[in-house]
């Protein structure tokens, strides 16, 4: 199929608004994008709105009525955040899971199906034991956050059984990069550490490390991402399955708020629900998708 129209959803957010900035240089497609602006931010998107080839529509994914108009849909939007899924519990399942299957089931209603890459996470995994980790890793969901994502690609997976859909999900680790944190959003203590180190130096507050600091992270730049959900786009293949999104290697938070901000750093309890490690064995993306990490976090740091 050749890709001329595609939707964004989620458009606004850390991740859809550096998705948006990759697709509008690298290709000619006519881009619709959609957000509620629950956490996204209408100025993640302002230098592109008056652009003949994106088009914004601030809405809720669930009132979308159709889908027939795009050749492939890029489904970033939820609420990506760990913690609050064990507090607003019935929100998260809505904007996670409930939202996923509107358009799912819009495709089936249709009977039209475009390419479907769906944005889901390294935390099914929890704290795995195969390091680094692959594809095939047990799922073990800690919390409500990394359920609702698998349970997408459970969706997907036994609905393609039925119905010709076309999907990648893409797992990402721990993004990181511009726009990575909102101080107006109302979830921001929980954004990517990367992002909230950064502001409190700015800010000239200590960085505060959960636990001792020793969980380590597979740290990967969202221009990355933004490359991989473009590759599992214009993939010809029917794949239906999921890849590791990450860079390969492992940094600890408390490496990393030394790296940020030398020894003004406090700790503070360790949050439950979040794995001691993450570490991406990408070789699948690598071998089906053509797909490499390029950008380094040491080269991010010296730029900010």
């Amino acid at each position: 199929m050749q890709i001329n129209r595609v939707l964004i959803t989620g458009v606004a957010g850390f991740i859809g608004s550096n998705l948006l900035d990759y697709l509008l240089e690298k290709t000619t497609w006519q881009i619709t994008g959609i957000d509620n602006l629950s956490t996204g931010s209408k100025n993640n998107i302002s230098t592109h709105l008056n652009t003949t080839r994106f088009r914004f529509v601030k809405d809720n994914i669930r009132n979308l009525n159709s889908v027939k108009q795009y050749d492939c849909i890029f489904h970033l939007a939820a609420l990506p955040r760990i913690q609050p899924s064990f507090e607003f519990v019935t929100e998260h399942i809505t904007e996670n899971l409930t939202s996923s299957m509107h358009i799912i089931e819009l495709m089936i209603g249709e009977n039209h199906f475009p390419k479907f890459v769906f944005s889901s996470s390294s935390a099914i995994y929890g704290t795995p034991t195969t390091i680094p980790t692959p594809e095939t890793e047990a799922i073990e969901c800690l919390s409500p956050y990394a359920f609702q994502k698998y349970e997408v690609e459970k969706y997907l997976e036994l609905l393609s059984t039925r119905y010709p859909l076309d999907y990648i999900c893409l797992r990402y680790f721990n993004p990181y990069g511009p726009r990575s944190f909102n101080p107006e959003n109302k979830f921001n203590a929980y954004s990517s550490v990367v992002g909230i180190f950064l502001y409190r130096r700015e800010k000239g507050q200590k960085l505060l490390v959960t636990g001792e600091g020793s969980q380590k992270r597979d740290f990967i730049h969202v221009s990355d991402l933004a490359k991989a959900n473009y590759l599992a786009a214009i993939n010809p293949n029917k794949l239906n399955t999921a890849f590791n999104i990450g860079n390969g290697s492992t940094l600890s938070v408390l490496e990393l708020a030394q790296r940020i901000s030398g020894k003004d750093y406090e700790f503070i309890p360790k949050r439950e629900g979040e794995s001691d490690i993450t570490f991406a064995d990408v070789k699948k993306a690598k071998d089906l998708l053509g797909w490499h990490p390029e950008q380094k976090m040491e080269d991010y740091l010296k730029s900010n």
